[in-house]
């Protein structure tokens, strides 16, 4: 009885036991003498603790590899055109980006060369061009109102604000900013001429795309802003010499701008008078209509003054 009960008490060795890893395809080995150390049998080999720690950080990093894939994978999502995210990659500005491209669309060669396609043609917004178009709109239409109250302030005349002027403004903002840019884009694909391999560059075959023509005659609206302001002083002279200077200016950066475009165009110098006459039919339309000062005030402020001092 007493040798039965030291056989059950005592510690018997027992053969090592094996486990099969999926995650190395070998046969990791646990030792059950021994927990505190730890073998794996890979061909010929005998791994020790420290392999193992290797193995797991491995694992880890194999992990966070797949993650760094999907979201790789998440970023480059196709969205809907119905979903908001579909829009939110016409608006990735910052203001300071949106600073710098009204200030390249205003100064003349502040823009480097590549302009075109590194900055604009690689990242087009749509959040520029939409809030100085709708700041132009209501720009005009209240200094053109308040011009037309100062040409008729010395008059006998009972003047009342004219709402029109918005629509009216609007309308001719939001043709020329989209459908002269579409004209474009069409012109680009139209005209490409071909290249000479020996002389091929990178912009050889590159045409702007529509979002980017979009983008740069939006920012090139953004010096009509303050002209606008100024137009309403009413001298003849200076209203003319403000719609040259704004339409040379920002004319001559669309032609700076869109230049690398315009060397594989067959139809160049057509397409740099269309430009520059758009800019300039532009310019001298919103001084014609909204701010010009007719000669009929000349005519009528002395016989105002006349009738004035008849009644009295």
């Amino acid at each position: 009885m007493s040798h039965d009960s030291d056989e059950l008490l005592s510690f018997k060795d027992f053969p090592p036991t094996t486990i099969h890893s999926t995650s190395t395809g070998g046969i990791a080995q646990i030792n059950i003498n021994s927990p505190g150390k730890s073998s794996s049998s890979t061909g010929s080999g005998v791994r020790s603790s420290g392999d193992l720690d290797e193995l797991m950080y491995s694992t880890s990093a194999a992990m966070a590899a797949t993650t760094e894939e999907g979201e790789e994978e998440g970023n480059t999502k196709m969205y809907s055109f119905w979903s908001i995210e579909y829009y939110q990659q016409f608006f990735n500005v910052d203001t300071f980006m949106v600073l710098d491209r009204i200030a390249s669309a205003v100064i003349p060669k502040r823009a480097p060369s590549t302009y075109l396609k590194s900055q604009i043609g690689s990242n087009p917004d749509l959040y520029g061009p939409i809030w100085i178009v709708i700041t132009l709109i209501f720009s005009i239409a209240i200094s053109g109102n308040v011009s037309n109250y100062l040409q008729h302030a010395n008059l006998n005349y009972h003047w009342h604000y004219n709402f029109h002027l918005v629509s009216y403004a609007a309308t001719a903002i939001i043709i020329y900013a989209c459908l002269v840019p579409l004209a474009l884009w069409a012109c680009f694909k139209w005209s490409l001429k071909p290249t000479n391999p020996d002389l091929e560059t990178d912009t050889s075959h590159y045409t702007p795309g529509l979002l980017t023509l979009l983008c740069i005659y939006g920012y090139s609206l953004a010096i009509y802003i303050p002209v606008s302001i100024l137009w309403v002083i009413q001298v003849s002279i200076l209203q003319w010499l403000l719609v040259i200077t704004a339409a040379l200016m920002s004319g001559s950066v669309l032609i700076f701008v869109m230049m690398p475009a315009l060397r594989n165009s067959r139809l160049s110098l057509i397409l740099i008078l269309g430009i520059i006459g758009a800019h300039f039919l532009l310019a001298a339309g919103f001084m014609l209509y909204f701010f010009h000062v007719p000669a009929t005030t000349t005519n009528e402020l002395p016989l105002a003054l006349n009738n004035s001092i008849k009644t009295s």
